[in-house]
């Protein structure tokens, strides 16, 4: 069976079994191994509740393939996705070592040294596939614009210039500019898309076109709500330390620490875009014009 694509070109559609891998089964084994592990890591108190956080977030993690759009992207993706997530928040590890804006309980006194990076890395490398499988949920692929302004050379040498002043200025000054935690990543990561001659989200916002902006912001406040809740009633949990901001708290999380799963997200998914391993979007590399 064949398709038309909006250009005309007639492409072979996906075989009837291959959406029921893409979709169906991992939908049949996401929703078992979210349910037990969520049940363990509520309820038991053992060495290994690390990996039911891990196990928790992987089932959850192919629920939201199986539900969104763009259904599972194969194991081999699925495994460097989750390669490619532990560095990742080691980095922001490394991070809170400086601006102590979270803890997680009991983790010191439970772990060795070696066994606490062991732990740490198994339910740390869930985080950019929970990401991408959201993103299946709140992102269109027909998401794209024919004619994207982007900026001068100049204009992302400036952005990236920015982020790494904003990233230092943490390290020297972290009771005031922690929030650039967050903020300092995604200018670097969305400054290096923008030089490369591929999609910006900064131009995006510049240039008042909200939707991939928005569609990506609501998988990191889906992930960041999820994140927290399940977190609330884990052993051992996270808590956090905000300075002046530290109020109204939703589960662990101040409820305007949501606000940084915003250009949490959006940084991940230039991150992925500058690897060549994000979601390709239909025109996210398309003509352009360049700002004056």
């Amino acid at each position: 069976m064949f398709i038309c694509t909006p250009r005309g070109k007639l492409i072979r559609d996906m075989p009837q079994p291959l959406i029921g891998v893409n979709r169906g089964l991992p939908i049949v084994m996401g929703m078992p191994l979210m349910g037990v592990c969520w049940a363990l890591i509520w309820t038991q108190d053992t060495f290994w509740n690390p990996l039911f956080f891990m196990g928790m977030w992987s089932g959850a993690t192919l629920l939201m393939y199986g539900a969104g759009e763009w259904g599972y992207p194969g194991l081999r993706r699925h495994l460097l996705l989750l390669a490619l997530s532990i560095p990742l928040w080691w980095w922001f590890e490394l991070v809170n070592a400086r601006v102590e804006n979270w803890e997680y309980l009991g983790a010191v006194e439970r772990y060795n040294r070696w066994e606490y990076i062991l732990m740490g890395s198994a339910a740390f490398s869930t985080v950019i596939p929970a990401m991408d499988a959201a993103w299946g949920l709140t992102v269109r692929r027909g998401w794209s614009v024919a004619d994207l302004a982007r900026r001068h050379g100049r204009g992302y040498g400036i952005q990236i210039g920015l982020g790494i002043v904003f990233q230092a200025m943490v390290f020297v000054w972290p009771l005031v500019f922690y929030p650039f935690v967050w903020v300092a990543p995604f200018l670097i990561a969305d400054g290096l898309e923008g030089y490369r001659g591929r999609r910006s989200l900064v131009d995006d916002m510049m240039g008042r076109r909200w939707q991939l902006l928005a569609g990506v912001a609501m998988a990191g406040l889906l992930c960041g709500f999820l994140w927290e809740f399940w977190n609330f009633w884990s052993i051992p949990k996270w808590t956090y330390h905000v300075p002046l901001l530290d109020f109204g708290r939703v589960f662990e999380m101040p409820v305007l620490g949501y606000g940084g799963y915003v250009p949490f997200a959006w940084s991940i998914y230039q991150m992925l875009q500058l690897g060549s391993v994000g979601p390709s979007l239909r025109g996210h590399g398309g003509p352009s014009t360049i700002m004056p």
